[in-house]
């Protein structure tokens, strides 16, 4: 789930997109990446539970949520800084309990085992106690429940970047050369229910709805354009057949990209 991009935007020029979309973009090219940084996560919540582990996973949890914090930053994610941060001040509580023996450990001994070290401390107080399980149940818990709605609600077979091949509208009513967001015309539909229209030197912006095979799109039409809403059926990843704007018959011959032009197509199956 992490770093899903928009279908859309990764055909705009690098030049303009925003520092958040330029970081974004970067760590979620790798899924495999993504999976080596959630298993880090994921084992830094295992070995923070045990006492004879805990301070293994602070430290690896501290370098982690210090990166993030940084990241978010200076990249401007600005929806993700609040609860990052809120993990490094977790990591900070949970190694006030430790300060003594780091010290004695990296200071005292130059990061050497001396033949008589002092044990790790243990809290006094019932908080600290149960502030690991406190940070490894309920955050899983929260992210799992947001990543099944998401996931739920996303209609893979249709989520996608498709080329538009032909575009009939009603007679010499749209003729379709070109594309704005890359060379030719194109069409997005983003796990968001969001839907990108990308024809001549125009971009369409809107939402949409689908249920079985029948797709409602609703364009924030500009002045100067001229489609506000397409309703069509949907066939085989291939034909939208329906009315423009309530009124005028549509027919428009679409094909799906290929991983090899756009990764995003296959990344998330």
């Amino acid at each position: 789930m992490q770093f899903r991009n928009l279908h859309y935007k990764s055909f705009i020029p690098l030049a303009e997109i925003s520092k958040t979309q330029h970081m974004w973009s970067f760590f979620g090219r790798s899924h495999n990446y993504n999976l080596f940084i959630g298993s880090i996560e994921f084992l830094i919540g295992i070995l923070v539970v045990f006492r004879r582990t805990r301070l293994i996973a602070l430290l690896l949890s501290l370098g982690v949520c210090t990166n993030i914090v940084i990241l978010n930053i200076e990249f401007d994610i600005d929806f993700a800084i609040q609860h990052a941060s809120f993990d490094l001040i977790i990591t900070l509580l949970l190694l006030i309990d430790y300060q003594k023996d780091l010290y004695v450990f990296f200071i005292e001994f130059g990061g050497k085992l001396k033949s008589q070290v002092n044990q790790v401390s243990t809290t006094k107080y019932t908080f600290f106690k149960k502030l690991p399980y406190v940070y490894v149940v309920i955050f899983p818990i929260g992210y799992f429940i947001f990543a099944y709605y998401l996931v739920s609600s996303v209609n893979e077979k249709l989520v996608g970047s498709y080329e538009i091949k032909d575009f009939y509208a009603g007679k010499n009513y749209f003729a379709v050369k070109k594309g704005k967001l890359g060379p030719t015309p194109m069409i997005f539909f983003e796990h968001n229910n969001m839907v990108v229209l990308s024809i001549n030197d125009s971009v369409y912006y809107g939402r949409y709805s689908a249920e079985n095979n029948q797709i409602n799109m609703q364009f924030k039409r500009p002045i100067d354009q001229k489609i506000s809403s397409i309703k069509a059926e949907f066939k085989d990843n291939s034909f939208l057949k329906g009315k423009i704007n309530d009124s005028i018959a549509v027919d428009i011959k679409i094909e799906r990209l290929s991983p090899k032009k756009d990764y995003l197509n296959n990344m998330y199956q």
